[in-house]
């Protein structure tokens, strides 16, 4: 058994008989803030309960510091090393500084102690001039605020986090979010974090496992899990534009070229030539440009949209096979729809799925697994999730 902080080897959850994790693992290294990530009914919440000793599992193993919880380390000395902070503020009644000294109170803490250990947490989360307030007169952000600061005052060595900011108002999400970020930095507790929001994962954490119908389908750094997803439906649950089906028509030293409904667009992916293959074109990595060129990977198309997704502008362009570029923008004086203009990105901008996909599984082709050419140029930092 390993020395990891937090390790839980293929462990299984059900719910009124019905299975809501399968077969997951994970493995949380001192300082790792790892994100949960996946659409709803995953199996987030369960998972991160499971790992929080909330919730008994079927079958599997959970361990704290290479001892199995429940039978060598008892989950009572796990929950006081650890601390959880839910979409909805847990209060009780009282005032804002009752509530944060509460853990400490029942450890039997003394209050002089108590009052030291508090206010820096108080003043850290700048809640320290609603100390005396009762905690039904806070807004929706003084009170998660308030919950935050009664987790991290037990100092804990692992930190659940599920949903926390789901309920806030964008601002207050975003200041939040962003203190918390710097916290966690700061203190290097280990983080497991449960989100439906991939920016906030990305802004969050280090690291991510994705899930789907109860099961892990990725888990790996953050940037490889963006930019490199295992499959098309890790794609489209992490919201990756761009994904699109292709034939190989050569490959070699050079490359491998695609042939995709008109257009012949190269890739430093490998693959077996008269495969179909579904890959993505990385939007961060496409330009436009109003002149024709004859450089690689070029396509002319016709802006056909131009909208606003937030504090993001983004462009489709229409590329005269049937299909749509999604392109960000923050240009000031963009092509507008209608107007022709260039698509062009390097062959590292197109990324094989090594996942064979049922789209083209009806097609009756063989999927054989990529490998980059040039690994080292993408190859991702250690990561710690097993």
């Amino acid at each position: 058994m390993t020395s990891a902080l937090l390790k839980a080897e293929n462990i299984s959850a059900r719910r009124s008989g019905r299975v809501v994790l399968e077969s997951c693992s994970l493995s949380l290294e001192p300082g790792d803030r790892i994100a949960i990530y996946g659409p709803n009914g995953a199996g987030k919440s369960t998972m991160l309960q499971a790992l929080a000793g909330l919730l008994p599992i079927a079958s599997g193993l959970i361990s704290f510091r290479g001892k199995a919880i429940g039978r060598e380390v008892s989950l009572l000395e796990f929950h006081r090393r650890t601390a959880a902070v839910f979409q909805e503020p847990l209060l009780l009644r009282g005032t804002v500084r009752h509530n944060v000294e509460l853990g400490l109170r029942l450890r039997g803490m003394a209050a002089p102690e108590r009052a030291a250990r508090v206010q820096p947490w108080l003043d850290r989360l700048r809640i320290s001039h609603l100390g005396d307030r009762p905690v039904g007169a806070l807004s929706g952000g003084e009170a998660q605020r308030t919950s935050l600061a009664r987790a991290l005052v037990l100092e804990p060595e692992v930190f659940f986090l599920d949903e926390p900011f789901a309920a806030l108002d964008a601002p207050t999400r975003t200041s939040l979010g962003e203190e918390l970020a710097d916290i966690l930095d700061e203190q290097q507790i280990a983080t497991l974090f449960v989100t439906h929001d991939i920016d906030e994962a990305a802004d969050l954490c280090d690291h991510c496992v994705v899930l789907d119908a109860s099961r892990v389908l990725q888990q790996d750094n953050m940037a490889t899990v963006l930019a490199r997803p295992i499959s098309r439906r890790v794609a489209e649950i992490i919201g990756v534009p761009n994904v699109f089906e292709a034939r190989v028509a050569e490959a070699g030293p050079g490359g491998t070229w695609l042939e995709w409904n008109g257009h012949r667009i190269r890739t430093i992916a490998r693959a077996r030539v008269g495969e179909c293959v579904a890959f993505l074109i990385r939007q961060e990595q496409i330009r436009l440009q109003a002149a024709v060129t004859e450089a690689i990977n070029h396509i002319r198309g016709r802006i056909c949209d131009d909208r606003r997704r937030g504090r993001r502008r983004s462009l489709s362009v229409c590329v005269g096979n049937l299909h749509r570029i999604e392109v960000p923008s923050d240009l000031i004086d963009c092509p507008r729809p209608g107007e022709e203009v260039t698509l062009l990105f390097p062959p590292d901008a197109i990324w094989i799925f090594p996942e064979r996909s049922e789209n083209l599984a009806e097609l009756h082709t063989s999927f054989a697994a990529t490998r980059l050419l040039d690994p080292g140029s993408l190859d991702p930092p250690r990561s710690s999730v097993r």
